[in-house]
């Protein structure tokens, strides 16, 4: 038998995203579901929290780090060194900055840690997928819902669906809404296991010709290194190991040699920028990266998680609270979402101008703005 619930909204994805919406929704007094299918991911890419990520954290009730994380999932990023259109290091310490330099995160821990912290808020957590949408309702969608562990379908009820279902964007998809990529660009990416005599906490990034490379250390021991380049020189790379670690020994980012038998687990993922596009619709906010996908040279993917799903949820309160305001509520997110969009683009054009020497090279060919 078909069981149906009815809640104000639903949140679809339980990311940070996803996670900072419900709770600020939570917060309000809002009845809202969050509709996820659990992951068994071990490693996940996006490991970096920016110092001022710390406000956001303290919008949802979350004081500090030591209560939210374990003391193993969670260290201070103390500086951040480039070597960006030269072959020089240059160092920027994370004292340097007035919010600190942020954190190195074991992200899987993190994403776990939300979804347990909006459980026990009392928020409802379907394990399970949206499967379908019913628009004919002028007032509700009902949404049907396709569990992972076994194949009963359950129809919920709401007046508005949040998606933060990240790059896939598989609800704004559903109401037409389509995306569009700037730019192609892939990340290949192994995390090894490191030395004991690798102690440095610093985020590094070093450019060259055919793209650039991101390392850093994780609280685990771990380190995540990560190459940005064309899909075709990633594809490559990710199928062959051994010319992953030779490439990245030869950009000379560590002080040892890292080879595919410290690989814990790789991966190769979309890492073009995906500009907002219509974010809003009746019925439906996006958040996260099914808003707007970062160029991963930003680091500012979990930032922009944390505020995009909490300005989401403001808009979806003063909209129960102002229904005649409505209109101009979802405008107001729009622009929000966009103006975050230009202000990142101007940053990238300026970090991406600033490498003259691969000029001629494809990928920086394909680094060019209008």
């Amino acid at each position: 038998m078909t069981q149906k619930n009815e809640y104000d909204v639903i949140v679809a994805g339980a990311g940070p995203a996803g996670c900072a919406a419900a709770i600020a929704l939570k917060q309000s007094g809002i009845n809202v579901c969050i509709i996820d299918r659990k992951s068994d991911e071990t490693r996940k890419v996006g490991e970096s929290l920016p110092g001022a990520s710390i406000r956001l954290l303290n919008r949802l009730g979350i004081h500090n780090l030591e209560t939210f994380l374990n003391a193993g999932d969670y260290k201070k990023c103390l500086a951040n060194a480039s070597s960006w259109g030269n072959e020089e290091w240059i160092y920027q310490s994370g004292m340097a900055n007035p919010e600190g330099g942020g954190f190195h995160i074991n992200r899987t821990a993190f994403d776990e840690a939300f979804r347990k912290k909006a459980g026990d808020l009392g928020i409802q957590i379907y394990n399970a997928l949206v499967d379908h949408i019913d628009f004919a309702d002028d007032s509700d969608l009902t949404i049907e819902l396709k569990q992972q562990e076994h194949t009963e379908i359950k129809a919920i009820k709401a007046k508005w669906i949040i998606d933060a279902t990240g790059r896939k964007a598989s609800i704004r998809r559903k109401f037409g809404l389509e995306r569009h990529k700037i730019d192609e660009q892939m990340a290949a990416t192994n995390w090894i296991k490191a030395p004991q005599t690798d102690i440095d906490h610093a985020t590094r990034i070093k450019s060259v010709a055919d793209g650039w490379w991101y390392t850093s250390l994780l609280p685990d021991q771990s380190r995540v290194i990560s190459f940005q380049s064309l899909p075709e020189t990633i594809a490559k790379l990710h199928k062959n190991p051994e010319d992953f670690f030779a490439k990245f020994n030869e950009a000379c980012l560590l002080p040892y040699t890292a080879n595919k038998n410290l690989s814990i687990q790789s991966k190769a993922i979309d890492a073009g920028t995906i500009n907002p596009g219509i974010v809003t619709a009746k019925g439906l906010l996006c958040v996260g990266d099914a808003a707007l996908s970062f160029d991963p040279l930003s680091s500012q993917g979990i930032f922009f998680a944390l505020y995009s799903g909490i300005k989401a949820a403001e808009s979806i309160v003063k909209c129960i609270s102002s229904d005649d305001l409505q209109e101009e509520i979802l405008a107001n997110y729009q622009s929000i979402i966009e103006r975050v969009f230009i202000e990142n683009q101007k940053s990238r054009k300026y970090f991406y101008k600033s490498e003259s020497r691969y000029f001629n090279e494809p990928y920086w060919k394909s680094r060019k703005f209008s």
